[in-house]
């Protein structure tokens, strides 16, 4: 089970609403922690759209970080310490440098809910935080259960055109040999075979063979953050790899248009 503190300045509304949301939403992977650098209780507008919300407040109290860990403490007979620590506006930011070393440290600023009159702003706060939260728990859930790729190497090999059109293609295609990338990239066969050999090196590429070809594809244990980062790139450059994808479909098509001739 992985542990998230959220920490802000008055830990009335944001750093609640967060709580409570990981806490009966994503139970099944984290255990969620709130307090405030200046605690000055729960807003009760905070409850109310909780229960809007159809979640629960029960167990939510302001609570300085000193409180948070000796409540922690006292509950596990061990020290507090955190997987993750989210802070929510720039005011509680500052503290995270005088707590415990180890957690993994995100900064979201949001606006203060308790500081306007009315719901609407904590409505929008709220719908930010599941905006957020969903997409911290789709990539966090469970580190161990894909390659740990450092973002720097990931990087690197996007930062090389040919490589990046190399991923980009097989990305699009599914597999490709080494012969196809070559005509594809207008390339030689040494040039790609190196590019391939890196990409595989970081763990990008696996290999499979059908016969005496050997396909290359995306490896399925990459972490989703890393296959996301291609298909947006892909997604987002939709006529990045154009010329290299007519070069591979034109054998394809060719024999298409030959067999249409035949039944002419």
């Amino acid at each position: 089970m992985l542990s998230v503190l959220f920490l802000c300045t008055a830990n009335a509304a944001r750093s609640q609403l967060a709580e409570a949301l990981v806490n009966q939403r994503y139970a099944e992977h984290f255990v969620a922690y709130s307090a405030g650098t200046q605690p000055k209780g729960i807003d009760p507008r905070t409850i109310k759209h909780l229960q809007a919300q159809g979640l629960s407040s029960s167990g939510l109290r302001s609570k300085t970080i000193t409180e948070l860990e000796q409540d922690i403490q006292q509950q596990t007979q061990r020290p507090a310490l955190f997987n993750f620590i989210i802070t929510l506006c720039d005011s509680a930011k500052q503290e995270c440098a005088l707590l415990p070393n180890g957690a993994a440290i995100l900064h979201w600023n949001l606006p203060d809910p308790a500081e306007q009159q009315g719901l609407a702003l904590f409505e929008q706060v709220f719908a930010d935080l599941e905006l957020r939260l969903a997409e911290f728990v789709r990539f966090n859930h469970n580190p161990q259960a894909a390659l740990q790729i450092e973002p720097i190497d990931v990087f690197k090999q996007f930062s090389d055109n040919t490589r990046l059109q190399i991923l980009m293609l097989i990305e699009d295609e599914q597999r490709l040999s080494v012969n196809q990338l070559c005509t594809a990239l207008e390339v030689s066969q040494p040039k790609v075979s190196r590019h391939l050999a890196l990409l595989r090196e970081c763990q990008l590429l696996s290999t499979t063979r059908q016969g005496q070809q050997v396909f290359y594809h995306l490896n399925p244990l990459l972490p989703e953050w890393v296959a996301q980062t291609l298909s947006t790139t892909r997604v987002a450059n939709p006529s990045y790899i154009n010329q290299p994808l007519t070069r591979i479909r034109q054998p394809v098509n060719t024999q298409l248009q030959s067999q249409l001739v035949k039944q002419d």
